[in-house]
């Protein structure tokens, strides 16, 4: 008989296998080898046995779709007024993340704003870290509806352009895993996220 195992993933909407492994025995090898049973046969110590077939089989969808529903995650927080926030992050590992940086401005001189912008992802770009060009979008939204589209995208970090970058060259970064803000010179912002993304991909 065939004995085997499947590995299954519990979808929200009922249990699928991912993949199946069977043993077949040599059943399999004698059928597709009739009459040549002495060629097929090896040594297993002193023993002359025909070697037995495992077969492994996997669906690549599912195993994806499975990945991306683990890496989906609503989080919780307690404001300080004691106010319960949802946060839903697809929190995929750095080195799948398809988008690694979106790059956004806040108001101020459009002009010079997008021009910023537009000198930081071409830096970006001509170092291969994919880049959502977010400053191109002329519907307004407010920095939390950004952060929120953002996180459900996937996307590790959102480099905000402002007039304080026209000023003195900072600009704000955003951590997709943290939420933590911190305030970067727009000329470290290439080497600090290739860093990071050629570290993550080592690990």
């Amino acid at each position: 008989a065939v004995r085997g195992a499947r590995l299954l993933y519990h979808f929200p909407w009922g249990p699928e296998p991912l993949e199946t492994l069977r043993s077949l025995g040599d059943r399999e090898l004698l059928r597709t080898h009739q009459g040549s049973k002495a060629k097929l046969q090896c040594l297993d110590g002193r023993r002359c046995v025909v070697p037995h077939v495992v077969s492994v089989s996997g669906n690549m969808d599912r195993a994806m779709l499975a990945y991306l529903h683990d890496s989906l995650q609503q989080q919780k927080r307690v404001d300080s007024r004691q106010r319960l926030h949802h946060r839903k992050v697809l929190k995929l590992h750095p080195s799948l993340a398809p988008v690694k940086v979106a790059l956004d401005m806040s108001r101020g001189p459009t002009v010079e704003l997008r021009q910023v912008c537009e000198g930081l992802l071409q830096e970006l770009l001509d170092r291969s870290i994919s880049v959502w060009p977010g400053y191109l979008q002329t519907l307004p939204s407010s920095l939390e509806q950004l952060h929120k589209k953002y996180d459900e995208m996937g996307v590790l970090f959102t480099v905000l352009v402002s007039e304080a970058t026209l000023e003195n060259g900072l600009v704000q970064v955003r951590n997709r895993d943290t939420t933590v803000r911190e305030m970067m010179h727009v000329s470290e912002i290439k080497d600090f996220l290739v860093k990071y993304v050629t570290e993550s991909t080592s690990d």
